[in-house]
């Protein structure tokens, strides 16, 4: 049911703008632009995929773990396969988080010829 104050006050509003010219507004040509909500990412220089390493023999092989549970014992089934296949690899074992970081990155470049990512969880 309309509440009949309420509706004495609509209509009395009603009257006072039509009575101000207010009741039809100008029509004016609205411009929208419509972003995008990801915004502009500006990428560094991409690099393709590295070369595999040939041969493991003689090589130096790191073996990365985040610090999850579980890649510690994972890694150390990998490392004694590789001990298994390649004996005369060397293997050096790196932990930290997911995100490897620079520093890190380059050390890693400059000890080993190759690297197994390890993520455990």
């Amino acid at each position: 049911m309309i509440n009949p104050r309420c509706a004495a006050y609509a209509l009395l509003a009603g009257l006072t703008l039509s009575l101000l010219g207010m009741t039809h507004p100008t029509v004016a040509e609205v411009a929208i632009e419509v972003l995008n909500p990801r915004g502009e990412i500006e990428f560094d220089e991409v690099y393709g995929i590295s070369p595999r390493v040939p041969d493991l023999a003689g090589k130096t092989i790191g073996l990365y773990g985040n610090g999850k549970g579980g890649i510690k014992d994972f890694l150390t089934v990998v490392e004694g396969q590789f001990k298994q296949r390649y004996p005369t690899a060397n293997i050096k074992r790196y932990n930290g988080a997911f995100d490897v970081g620079d520093k890190l990155a380059q050390q890693m470049a400059r000890e080993v010829d190759a690297v197994v990512y390890g993520v455990g969880d």
